[in-house]
């Protein structure tokens, strides 16, 4: 009998009132809390808020980004950059040049180990390397022609250094945000655009920021990469170089795996791919060069994996650079397989970088066999 009273209890209620209390619990079960509120001015002014904060937010980032320019994208230039700019650097050495350098050295970092003191020696010439960072065909035209420009009336020739790549038709951003690159590259400069904006508010460049700031906090704000006026680098700068692997042995492995998950038909070489490649030559030979074009050494056992699948890349290479020749005045001097001028596996850096005992050994083989080229 106890057990039914509530039950008895709530039959007694009145019946409206039991009608409301229901359609309280139904509106608290069912309804958001900032409708329960009944103000939806004040989530218009939460949700703009949180905007507004998140906007504010990205503005910051991308100043901080901007000012620090960790990818010298911007051009600010108020604190070196996270990725090593040879670029600015070797232009601004080139803008420094006292003397005409009668020999200059092109193509990417596999290139910065000539020395132009040790090409002297062997040819009785002066040089200079322009040899930069991830160097691309428009990277050397540049070179050209801003020393050209610096010595219009001086005569000089080339050592390029190129993969079985060849070249390719992309202009890295920082040669492109060089005002001084512009006149070269056909266009005014590309300026500060919506792409570089989207990398200045992303999470790889605020990082890269940081690191570049935390550098100099502690002191060592400027880089550990340093160039002689020749464009070669100082002695204490080998250590430091991005290329020299912990373990050799480790970035072979690497490099291994790599070129057996590549498809062996090798990747057509076409006509806008060496679109800058074939106005440098065009532009040397108007002015009486004869390049010498050197195909970059690979370390042995990488090479004769290369050797075993069919060389299918090494041999479109030489191939196009014949074809070339009917057309364009150069020397080619292959000099990936080592055991033609005498290198030494120890002497590399990593699977596709010699050091400097071995660029000597490789430049006396080169010069060797410039046909004249070099003097």
């Amino acid at each position: 009998m106890e057990s039914s009273a509530p039950s008895a209890a709530v039959e007694q209620l009145p019946a409206g009132t039991a009608d409301a209390a229901a359609e309280e619990r139904l509106d608290r079960n069912l309804a958001p809390a900032i409708a329960e509120l009944g103000d939806g001015v004040r989530f218009r002014r939460y949700a703009l808020g949180a905007l507004a904060s998140m906007l504010l937010l990205l503005a910051a980032v991308l100043a901080l980004n901007v000012l620090v320019d960790p990818f010298s994208l911007a051009g600010t230039k108020l604190l070196p950059p996270a990725l090593e700019n040879d670029r600015t650097t070797k232009l601004d050495l080139i803008d420094k040049l006292e003397t005409n350098p009668q020999i200059v050295v092109l193509g990417s970092s596999r290139s910065r180990q000539a020395e132009p003191r040790f090409i002297e020696q062997l040819t009785g010439k002066t040089g200079f390397n322009a040899g930069v960072t991830g160097g691309s065909a428009a990277d050397s035209w540049v070179m050209v022609r801003t020393i050209a420009a610096r010595f219009p009336h001086a005569r000089r020739t080339y050592i390029w250094f190129v993969d079985y790549g060849i070249a390719t038709n992309g202009i890295n951003p920082q040669l492109a945000e060089d005002p001084r690159a512009s006149p070269y590259l056909g266009r005014t400069g590309v300026g500060f655009s919506l792409a570089d904006v989207g990398t200045y508010i992303g999470f790889d460049a605020t990082k890269a920021s940081f690191r570049v700031l935390r550098a100099c906090i502690e002191g060592s704000c400027h880089g550990r990469i340093r160039y002689r006026a020749d464009g070669s680098l100082t002695a204490g700068s080998q250590r430091y170089l991005p290329e020299r692997a912990k373990s050799l042995a480790r970035t072979v492995g690497q490099k291994v795996e790599e070129i057996r998950h590549q498809p062996r038909q090798a990747p057509r070489l076409g006509s806008k791919r060496l679109v800058w490649f074939e106005r440098a030559l065009a532009w040397m030979n108007a002015h009486g060069a004869t390049p010498v074009i050197v195909l970059n050494p690979i370390y042995p056992s990488v090479w004769r994996l290369i050797q075993r699948r069919g060389a299918a890349r090494p041999k479109q290479a030489l191939a196009t650079l014949r074809r070339l020749q009917r057309r364009y005045r150069f020397v080619v001097v292959d000099c990936e397989d080592i055991s033609r001028w005498g290198g030494k596996a120890k002497d590399f850096n990593n699977a596709t970088h010699v050091d400097q005992q071995n660029m000597r050994r490789m430049l006396r083989y080169v010069v060797a066999r410039s046909r004249g080229a070099l003097g």
